[in-house]
């Protein structure tokens, strides 16, 4: 009966051993490849087409709900934003460069205004909840 045991287990050993070394040789067949991928740019013949990127809106509505800003996608230069407040408390979009906009948001209640015309990104928060943040992608 012990030697049945013994002989079972080194069964299950061996299983999970061998198990291991073809994972093993898997993750490090899975790396050679990543890794020769990283090169220099050589692509073997092979197109490599650009990352899709969504076109740029001229009009977006940001929904604020859970104490959370929605997705917000590439915005034209100058694109109108509105801002719904879902909450059962007050938020702001803030800039984080003073002065380009600070806009309270009440409870319920919706603000639009007019996204920047400088090209690239623009941080903003909530003055009343400092974990609340996003920005604004600004692109052509």
């Amino acid at each position: 009966m012990r030697s049945n045991r013994a002989a079972k287990s080194n069964r299950i050993e061996s299983r999970r051993k061998h198990r291991l070394r073809r994972a093993g040789l898997t993750v490090a067949v899975g790396i050679g490849v990543t890794a020769a991928g990283c090169g220099g740019g050589e692509t073997d013949g092979i197109a490599v087409a650009p990352p899709v990127r969504p076109p740029p809106v001229a009009a977006i509505v940001v929904t604020i709900e859970h104490q959370h800003y929605g997705a917000l996608p590439p915005i034209t230069p100058g694109a109108r934003i509105t801002v719904v407040n879902n909450d059962l408390v007050r938020h702001s979009v803030t800039s984080k460069r003073p002065g380009l906009f600070d806009l309270v948001v009440e409870p319920g209640r919706a603000v639009t205004f007019t996204a920047p015309t400088e090209i690239g990104s623009h941080p903003f928060y909530c003055r009343y909840h400092a974990f609340m943040d996003g920005w604004l992608s600004v692109r052509t």
